[in-house]
Order: structure tokens, then C-alpha cells, then sequence
């Protein structure tokens, strides 16, 4: 399709990549009508979009979107001093979700905070419980590290993020989603987290935008549900479908949450995934370290893949 745009740095089998991708998706979307993704079949798959001409157009589209959030009710709340982390009292959640909601013309503000915080989902100390992808403690700020990027992630960060080559030259804040970016103690002389850690912006952003796409709910027992992910948090997992056939923002946050490929534990079969133009489902183990909850993706593995059809008619695993 003459439409599509390659996004070749986006590759599905990293986590950064692919939530990096559903930002893409979700900031488009909001913009147009028509935009599409889907993810190449290659030994390393990257995302495609689709329904806006070219290149340009997508920078511009997600610059844009980028340039609205500093001053949103989600990053700015409360207007005095906003929010350091997403882990704010009970009553101060409250309030929280009641700015955002005041704001109806700024639904991505809504969206994105059913993604990060449930009302009433508290840890032990009676703060907010924040989503399993949030990898950041201690001294790591998760919002202002977001506002941060968000007001410092211009145009040619963007490209990079989705045409490469990643750089990884930056000081600005990394959320650790990059499975490639792991600091392991045990395998190092030293302790890492005094290093500092040099990353790639622009993915980084839209990999947050990406997380809209992974709303948390309370359960019943009043602990915190992430979709696609494990419910234990110092030991937990993340799983993601990646497809061949073009998929809107709605088709495809349902795809994302979809229990039968998402789910622990789940069932499933390679030839269910080729008939729903599947390519297959990985899952990261997510890890914590003991000193100060840090959060990191471990190397991914495939759950299942789609046999591969070739032009002679045989299918192979």
C-alpha cells in the first residue's frame, strides 16, 4: 500500500519497540481517521503504519501530539506542584482522576491515566499502586521523568525512535523498557545503578503514550490488575501479540488485551494465531531489583508463532 510508512526501528520483539509503537498508533489516531498498524514477518519484525502518506507527515503528527501534554491536567496536576510519581495518597488519587476528568475535550488525558493508577488500588502504605510497567524508584521520578521528555523530545528525537539507527547518546530519562538495556549486578564487577544511563528519548516517549493501550483495574481483593501482565510485582511478566494484517487504534487495543493470548497461562495454538493473521506472542519476564523496587525487562521469548507458509505450500514452524 502506497500509504503505509515503514517504522523500521520499531522492532516487535523489544518492549520498548512495541509500546513505542502503539504510542505511534494511539498519538496518530487521535489526530486522523484511518491509521493503521501492523508489524513486518521478518526474523526481526518492525511496525508499519498505515493511512497517512509519509514520513513527514508521521513526525509532524507526533510532534504535535507530543507538544500537548505539558500542560495537560494528567502531567500537570495539581497546578501548584505537580505530582513527582504516580503513587499519591488515596484522597490525592481522588483528586487526581477528578482534574482529569473535569477536562472531556482532553480524553487522552483520561485514557492515559486508567493506564498508570486505579482509584482505591493502594499498596501497603496507602499510596496509589502504580502499573507493573512502571520500572522507576528511589530518586527516579516516574511523572517528572515524563514531563521531562515530554517537554524535551523534539522532531529528530521522534525520527530516530522510528527510523533509526538508536544512538542511545542521550541523558535524558530512560523508563527501562529496553530489553537490551539491562543492567545485571550479577554478571558486573560493580553495581550498575551508579551508571548513567544514555537512551533513546524519543522511543521512550512514545513508549509511554504506548500505555494507554494497558488500562489497570482494582481487583477484588484491592491490589492492582495490569493487563498482559503477571499479578505478582517482584517477579512478574509481560506478554504481547504481534500481527500481520493492518489493525485500527480500537481493533488493536483489544488485540493487546485479548485474555486468550495475554493471559497466564494461556492456550495457545499456532494455527489459531494464522487463522487471525497472528505472527505470534512473546513475553518478557519482568524483574525487580531487592534495593529499591527497580524495574527491568529480561530477554523475550516466543510463547507461539503461526507456521510460515512458503510459495511450495509447506508450512513450517
Amino acid at each position: 500500500m502506497s500509504s503505509e510508512v515503514p517504522l523500521e526501528a520499531l522492532e516487535g520483539t523489544n518492549p520498548l519497540g512495541f509500546l513505542a509503537a502503539l504510542g505511534v498508533l494511539d498519538a496518530l489516531a487521535r489526530q486522523a481517521g484511518g491509521i493503521t498498524l501492523r508489524w513486518t514477518d521478518e526474523l526481526v519484525p518492525h511496525a508499519v503504519v498505515g493511512g497517512i502518506g509519509d514520513l513527514d507527515l508521521v513526525l509532524d503528527a507526533l510532534d504535535r501530539d507530543r507538544e500537548q501534554w505539558p500542560g495537560g491536567p494528567l502531567l500537570g496536576f495539581p497546578p501548584e506542584s505537580p505530582l513527582p510519581d504516580a503513587k499519591p495518597d488515596r484522597q490525592k488519587l481522588r483528586d487526581w482522576f477528578a482534574a482529569v476528568y473535569r477536562e472531556p475535550v482532553r480524553r487522552a488525558d483520561s485514557d492515559q491515566l486508567c493506564a498508570l493508577v486505579a482509584e482505591d488500588a493502594l499498596d501497603g502504605k496507602g499510596n496509589a499502586k502504580p502499573t507493573h510497567l512502571h520500572f522507576t524508584a528511589g530518586q527516579q521520578q516516574f511523572l517528572q521523568m515524563i514531563r521531562t521528555l515530554a517537554a524535551q523530545v523534539g522532531r529528530e528525537r521522534l525520527r530516530e525512535a522510528v527510523c533509526g539507527p538508536w544512538a542511545y547518546d542521550s541523558p535524558l530519562p530512560s523508563l527501562s523498557w529496553d530489553c537490551r538495556g539491562e543492567r545485571v549486578y550479577a554478571v558486573r564487577a560493580t553495581n550498575p545503578s551508579a551508571d548513567k544511563r544514555l537512551g533513546v528519548p524519543g522511543a521512550d516517549w512514545l513508549a509511554f503514550r504506548g500505555l494507554v493501550c494497558y488500562p489497570v483495574t482494582r481487583t477484588a481483593s484491592g491490589s492492582l490488575h495490569t493487563t498482559a501482565c503477571d499479578p505478582e510485582w517482584k517477579r512478574s511478566a509481560f506478554r504481547w501479540p504481534l500481527w500481520a494484517v493492518p489493525g485500527t487504534r480500537d481493533a488493536v487495543a483489544s488485540l493487546v488485551a485479548d485474555r486468550t493470548l495475554v493471559a497466564q497461562g494461556a492456550d495457545i495454538q499456532p494455527g489459531d494465531l494464522a487463522a487471525r493473521g497472528l505472527l505470534c506472542v512473546l513475553q518478557a519476564p519482568i524483574r525487580r531489583t531487592d534495593q529499591g523496587g527497580y524495574g527491568s525487562f529480561g530477554p523475550p521469548d516466543f510463547l507461539a508463532s503461526a507456521p510460515r507458509v512458503f510459495a511450495s505450500g509447506r508450512e513450517s514452524a
